[in-house]
């Protein structure tokens, strides 16, 4: 197998298949386009760390919140497992604590419990983080029907832009100027959907039935996360690119490393769909959140992407983009 996440047909093959038990209690359970489950007013959802850098305790603190969130949670709480190498440092551990834990305190989320042990079988740290949540409103997919729009929030390839600038600082100052290339690095300021979670909670406060489905972007980038979240549907759509909210700086740092920033990892950006696409789009920008109606849901279960005049098919992801810089793998075609 390729290295990354697994692609959709051996996701369904090799794990979703051979679940044989399926309790009646369990309102939203793991299926393509579900990255959390729900059962009575709780939610839940997993997360591990993907590349190994100084940090990356932070890709799956954001990543297992994140979930809580487009699973219709307000998450309360984490447990952490952290395995180490053979003789680290307790220096290190602390390090990666501090981080999660300050992060915690901000979003007022709270570390509940945890296991941390040293291994031979890592050689850098693996941090696991379950998010726990209770249920603020109701994921609709079976009620998702044609001519509904389709929000993202954010930025395309936002997580894949900022970590390529801070772990290629030096590469990248190459071509363009250091201040440029921090400015990218910044928006790693930016991969966590709790700004997006209190816009939400007042727009379901208002009607319950406002937001229909949502899916966070992640891996595999905004072309996987729409396909993921249209199958999750059962419908198809029309969407446009230029639609879809881009940062210059992400976009330069994709062309460097020439991957596409449309399926590059977009940790923090959320896609949602709604009856009314503009009132929401208008209740993020309100709240300084960039968000915009990037297409609408059709009865037919093409999903087509429109480049200008254009038409293109989205098909289902096949890795990130960030796998040909870190692991040498470009996306099959």
């Amino acid at each position: 197998m390729r290295t990354g996440k697994l692609p959709e047909h051996t996701l369904k093959r090799s794990i979703l298949n051979p679940i044989r038990y399926r309790s009646k209690e369990i309102g939203f359970r793991a299926a393509i386009g579900h990255d959390g489950a729900v059962f009575g007013n709780m939610v839940t959802s997993m997360a591990t760390t993907a590349f190994c850098y100084t940090g990356n305790e932070m890709y799956a603190m954001d990543n297992a919140i994140n979930n809580i969130i487009a699973a219709g949670g307000k998450p309360y709480g984490v447990s952490v497992a952290i395995l180490m190498p053979e003789h680290s440092e307790e220096a290190t551990l602390r390090a990666i604590m501090d981080r999660i834990a300050r992060t915690a305190e901000k979003y007022q989320i709270d570390v509940m419990a945890g296991h941390t042990e040293l291994v031979p079988s890592v050689s850098y740290p693996t941090i696991t983080v379950t998010a726990y949540g209770t249920v603020l409103w109701n994921n609709q997919h079976t009620k998702v029907t044609e001519n509904m729009d389709i929000v993202m929030t954010k930025w395309v390839g936002l997580y894949g832009g900022a970590i390529l600038a801070q772990l290629k600082q030096e590469e990248l100052a190459t071509r363009y100027p250091l201040s440029y290339v921090k400015k990218a690095a910044g928006y790693m300021a930016d991969t966590s959907l709790m700004p997006e979670l209190s816009v939400m909670e007042a727009a379901v406060a208002e009607n319950p039935d406002c937001i229909l489905a949502a899916h966070d972007v992640s891996n595999g980038g905004i072309f996987g996360a729409l396909w993921q979240m249209l199958s999750a549907c059962n419908c198809g759509a029309r969407l446009e690119v230029q639609k879809m909210p881009v940062k210059q700086e992400i976009i330069e740092v994709s062309e460097f490393f020439d991957i596409n920033p449309y399926m590059m990892n977009g940790q923090g950006s959320l896609l949602l769909v709604t009856k009314n696409g503009q009132e929401l789009r208008d209740a993020f920008l309100q709240a300084g959140i960039m968000a915009d109606v990037i297409g609408m849901t059709t009865k037919q279960k093409d999903r087509v992407v429109m480049v200008g005049e254009e038409e293109r098919f989205l098909v289902p992801p096949k890795g990130d983009a960030l796998n040909a810089v870190f692991y040498g793998q470009p996306i099959p075609v």
